[in-house]
């Protein structure tokens, strides 16, 4: 398993040193692209992390044809204020309610986001995942999201994320540099540890039914923590493989900006999940602060 290590670790770098367009073929960390050190020099160094504790990922698996939907955001939305920092609302658009036609025209949905409905063990909105606990297909009511989520802020994680980016408005559409560094500063973490790397957007506006309206089609409705894309695919990437405390990694990207995303509404949310697919630890970082 020490090989194994050392392999993800180094492909993190290769990443680092030899960044291009090109596929990278490596069978623990296949990725498309990677982080521009000819123009942007070496990746930044992270200092010793300090300890937070565990963060919580709050998935709203949503649709603009669900009715009871609205509310389900209010208390993802609710938990994120009141635990500020520590607890990260994702907006998931899927399912056959998310369907277009002539009254909700608006695609929401996209690859990630099918994706992550996929692993679901029974699909319907509103449901949630809160740090995956139970597993990738594991859910839970809008109702039982409170108590879940004040569970998982007590827990104990042995990963610490940090991350910074960089915006480069002039290049293209605009270049964003995103690094990441997570540290074991306890505790070990058996098998692989994934990482994945999100983009939500927030004051979007479109049609949603509420049935707490009247009228129930709300043409004007604003979708918050909407996921919108990601540089490492949904599910993420391995960057380390039976991780001991004391060990850290670090990815480092140069992703070329999507033109339809509004910049300055939108976020990173870095995801690091264990074998299980349950989340180790999550942080968010809003790209205009």
């Amino acid at each position: 398993m020490k090989l194994l290590r050392f392999l993800s670790i180094a492909a993190t770098t290769t990443l680092i040193l030899f960044a291009s367009c090109d596929y990278i073929e490596d069978p623990i960390i296949p990725f498309t692209g990677g982080y521009n050190v000819e123009l942007y020099g070496n990746p930044p160094v992270f200092q010793l992390a300090t300890t937070l504790g565990k963060n919580v990922l709050v998935e709203d698996f949503t649709a603009h044809q669900c009715g009871n939907c609205p509310p389900a955001a209010e208390i993802a939305e609710g938990l994120a204020v009141s635990n500020p920092d520590r607890v990260f609302p994702l907006a998931i658009h899927a399912g056959n309610l998310a369907i277009t036609n002539d009254d909700y025209p608006i695609d929401w949905t996209n690859e990630d986001s099918n994706i992550y409905w996929a692993q679901l063990d029974f699909q319907a909105n509103p449901l949630g995942r809160i740090n995956r606990k139970g597993g990738s297909g594991n859910f839970f009511a809008p109702a039982e999201w409170t108590s879940e989520v004040a569970s998982e802020l007590i827990s104990e994680t042995p990963l610490q994320l940090q991350v910074k980016t960089f915006w480069h408005p002039n290049i293209g559409d605009g270049h964003l540099n995103i690094h990441v560094n997570g540290q074991f500063t306890s505790g070990d973490l058996g098998g692989e540890c994934r990482l994945a790397i999100l983009f939500t957007e927030s004051s979007l506006i479109g049609d949603q039914l509420n049935y707490g309206e009247d009228p129930e089609h709300v043409t004007d409705y604003q979708f918050d923590h909407m996921l919108r894309g990601s540089v490492t695919g949904a599910e993420g990437l391995v960057v380390i493989v039976d991780a001991l405390a004391g060990e850290e990694f670090q990815s480092d990207y140069t992703f070329n900006w999507n033109p339809e995303w509004i910049f300055e509404n939108s976020s990173i949310l870095v995801v690091a999940s264990n074998e299980d697919g349950e989340v180790v630890n999550c942080l968010s970082h809003h790209l205009a602060e």
